[in-house]
């Protein structure tokens, strides 16, 4: 029987880390780059908040910051190509060529220094001239946008880029649909009608762009990025289990399935009937589901959801309104309301095993969020050294386990605009000196935990 080292991860492993390209680049009406809906939702809450017009500038820091990717000793680097940049309005029938130019850049140095890039092609910032012509995602037209957007992307990066993911936390998309341009303000029922048809139109455009993809080049690894919460029951309880599988297929297993099976669940149609929902579809759409699917898979996944239910006979009710999210005092919590429970993690990814076998999986984000101070050009973020520690530890245990773990990219690289609360909330292996209203020197500095991840990679253990 092979002896089990724990340690041991494998040889080729993708060390990496994560950003997207609204909470980093900055940069956000320069050459030639669009507004996005992130930009809008950012706009709105401009005197509360960092946005998204500066945020840490990487658009013009990126060569130091690569430089520091480098010293890290980053296999990979997971980030967002701004759909903006590309076609600014997001309906132009050539691209902007110099947005493109800034990504060949990017990529090509970072080629240059053995890092692998992993590219999302989008991350919550589709064109808001979508938004403003159709209503965005909620309108079957976006498909084609979207399609014709990463067939620019293929066209150009397809012969440097082997991994792609194609829609970034979709099911965060949709219990937030402002950030799809929904009006919050519309009825309830108004507005899950059309935040499920908008689910609905990204499932297909994500199965185009699968195909065509996995056509043109057979060697890359293209599948969605999903927002994994592990949900646990509150109590040892039936009913509080049942709460939380409902809970968890519905939200991060439906968007799996569809991606690597090409079907609908029935319980995901379910849940939409007690909400009074149908979704519209064409003939033919089952089909390009089941034709274009995904050949790798991409999970955020920061913590465990722990959940019971508000009644044990009211299951006529939807999804969210029969559960209720408990805190457990046993766990450590960031002042965002998020646990330390690393064991999830290794329990969340043999569920994966259980369902997908041995499909590729990149773990696309996963981290600890701080206030942090620097002090004598130091930060000593000890809990996120911690934090990173016990989930590469339960990591590889799943890769003990028979998971296909391929590439671990902690959220995220450098601090960054944190979507719902700004430079405050910090996420960060490498500090930037700015606050939410200052921008002050935009230095980086390298925090501990950066050193403790070094040490990781190098000893790719």
């Amino acid at each position: 029987m092979k002896e089990l080292d724990y340690k041991k991860i494998p040889n080729g492993f993708l060390w990496g880390a994560s950003t997207s390209a609204f909470q980093v680049e900055g940069a956000y009406r320069e050459d030639g780059k669009g507004l996005s809906i992130a930009d809008i939702r950012s706009f709105r809450k401009s005197k509360e908040q960092l946005d998204t017009k500066v945020t840490v500038d990487h658009y013009h820091h990126w060569q130091e910051d690569i430089g520091l990717m480098k010293e890290l000793g980053l296999k990979s680097y997971r980030f967002s190509i701004s759909w903006p940049r590309i076609f600014p309005n997001g309906d132009e029938k050539e691209p902007n060529k110099a947005g493109l130019n800034f990504y060949h850049q990017l990529i090509d140095a970072l080629l240059e220094n053995n890092i692998e890039p992993i590219v999302t092609m989008y991350h919550f910032d589709q064109p808001y001239g979508l938004i403003e012509k159709y209503g965005g995602w909620v309108s079957r037209d976006a498909i084609k946008d979207f399609v014709k957007y990463a067939e620019c992307l293929l066209d150009e990066f397809g012969d440097k880029v082997r991994y792609w993911l194609t829609i970034n936390e979709q099911a965060v998309l949709v219990v937030a649909p402002d950030m799809l341009g929904i009006d919050l303000n519309l009825p309830d029922k108004k507005r899950y009608e059309q935040a499920f048809q908008a689910n609905y139109h990204m499932w297909l455009a994500q199965a185009e762009v699968f195909k065509m993809c996995q056509t043109r080049f057979p060697n890359s690894k293209i599948g969605p990025a999903v927002s994994y919460i592990t949900t646990l029951p509150a109590s040892r309880k039936s009913f509080d289990v049942m709460a939380a599988k409902d809970l968890e297929d519905f939200y991060s297993f439906a968007q799996m399935e569809v991606a690597l099976k090409g079907k609908i669940p029935i319980y995901f149609e379910n849940e939409l009937k007690k909400l009074d929902i149908t979704i519209e579809q064409y003939s033919g759409d089952q089909e390009l589901l089941l034709s274009g699917r995904a050949n790798c898979l991409g999970v955020n996944w920061y913590c465990t959801t722990i959940v019971e239910a508000k009644s044990t006979n009211d299951t006529e009710q939807f999804i969210f309104r029969r559960i209720e999210r408990i805190r457990d005092n046993d766990l450590r919590y960031t002042n965002w309301g998020w646990n330390f429970d690393p064991i999830g993690l290794r329990y969340g990814l043999r569920q994966l095993l259980n369902r997908y076998a041995d499909i590729p999986i990149l773990i696309t984000e996963c981290g600890w969020s701080e206030e942090e101070e620097l002090i004598d050009g130091k930060v000593h973020d000890v809990r996120r050294i911690e934090y990173l520690d016990k989930h590469i530890e339960q990591m590889a245990l799943a890769i003990q386990d028979g998971v296909n773990v391929i590439s671990f990219n902690p959220w995220s690289f450098i601090d960054i605009l944190s979507v719902g609360d700004g430079m405050e909330k910090r996420y960060g292996m490498v500090y930037v000196d700015r606050s939410n209203f200052e921008e002050r020197s935009m230095k980086r500095y390298k925090k501990d935990s950066f050193e403790f991840y070094k040490k990781v990679i190098k000893a790719n253990s």
